[in-house]
């Protein structure tokens, strides 16, 4: 019936394999079906990147972290609502266009954050990078967040899990003398 029983095993298997995936490739959202000539957006893709949580493993197994390094951040992500009203972003002749405060100095994360929700800051640390204070009614949303300092006992804001912290050595707006050691500027894209 139908020529089916003209199908060996194998050829019959390789058929119905067809036919299930189209099935399911149906089933997806049309958002979903990328086809080979659609062109991606990189700032969508690396927005989706950091919008998805990050887990380290531990001896208790996954747990919630911070990425070791957010150093490119989309410009749709910045301007979403849930703390833009506290940065800007500032073209620097070292580093090209990074997150600032609102003085137009750099901000800068550390490789040294890595637990989520925290800011590892304490000591000596301190003395040379001040990190950006938050309330703690502060709602955020997006790629914004908040981190603790158990140090200073303050809320500190972030971009993409990480802290942002300004560097006391840039005396004058529109300049990155912070980087290196693992300090680092986010670079805003679009």
């Amino acid at each position: 019936m139908f020529g089916m029983s003209r199908l060996s095993a194998g050829q019959y298997r390789s058929v119905a394999l067809l036919v299930f995936s189209v099935f399911l490739f149906q089933l997806q959202p049309a958002a979903a079906q990328l086809r080979v000539d659609d062109a991606l957006d990189p700032e969508e893709v690396l927005e989706e990147e950091l919008r998805s949580p990050y887990y380290a493993i531990t001896d208790g197994g996954p747990t919630r972290a911070q990425r070791p390094l957010v150093d490119r951040i989309p410009m749709r992500g910045v301007m979403d609502r849930g703390g833009s009203g506290l940065v800007d972003v500032v073209y620097t002749k070292r580093t090209g266009q990074i997150l600032t405060d609102l003085s137009g100095h750099a901000l800068y994360a550390t490789e040294k954050d890595t637990a989520y929700g925290k800011s590892s800051l304490s000591g000596a640390a301190l003395e040379n990078w001040r990190p950006l204070t938050v309330s703690k009614d502060l709602r955020t949303y997006g790629l914004w967040g908040k981190a603790w300092n158990e140090a200073l006992q303050v809320w500190v804001l972030t971009m993409a899990d990480k802290p942002l912290y300004t560097y006391t050595g840039d005396t004058e707006a529109g300049v990155a003398n912070g980087v290196g050691n693992g300090w680092y500027t986010m670079e805003v894209i679009s």
